[in-house]
């Protein structure tokens, strides 16, 4: 039981990182991290690009203690070897760039970079499902 609490807690972390993702909206970009989600209004954007080491990077006009006026990785396209191979970190920024000049003009297209917690059913049940199991080895020693 305690190896299948520690499969299912490995599971749901590499599920939660394999599934990060970004979102178009007609007013916003939605950026989905392992643990929160961002959601960018197209002018609350400074800039999109790809940093050295190609992962691709979303910069927020405002400064926040938040963001220290760092931008906000986008763990699906972090800089993996295929991603140096396929440029798919450099293709992406290129596919935002054109939506947020694109959706500047829409309607409910400006105001703050909201965050939330980033939930995922199947996720958070792995994670019930591995207290469960380490309740139970603990019980049935």
């Amino acid at each position: 039981m305690f190896g299948a609490a520690v499969c299912l807690g490995v599971g749901s972390m590499a599920y939660r990182t394999m599934r990060s993702r970004i979102h178009l909206t007609d007013a916003s970009l939605i950026l989905v991290n392992p643990i929160f989600s961002y959601e960018f209004p197209y002018s609350a954007i400074r800039k999109i690009e790809t940093n050295p080491s190609g992962s691709l990077i979303i910069f927020p006009k405002e400064y926040t203690p938040k963001n220290e006026g760092e931008g906000y990785l986008a763990v699906g396209y972090a800089g993996s070897l295929l991603d140096r191979i396929f440029k798919t970190s450099e293709r992406a920024a290129r596919e935002l760039k054109k939506a947020q000049k694109k959706g500047r003009r829409m309607e409910g297209a400006d105001g703050p970079v909201r965050r939330r917690i980033a939930a995922d059913a199947v996720a958070e049940f792995m994670v019930l499902a591995a207290g469960g199991c380490m309740l139970a080895s603990v019980l049935l020693r």
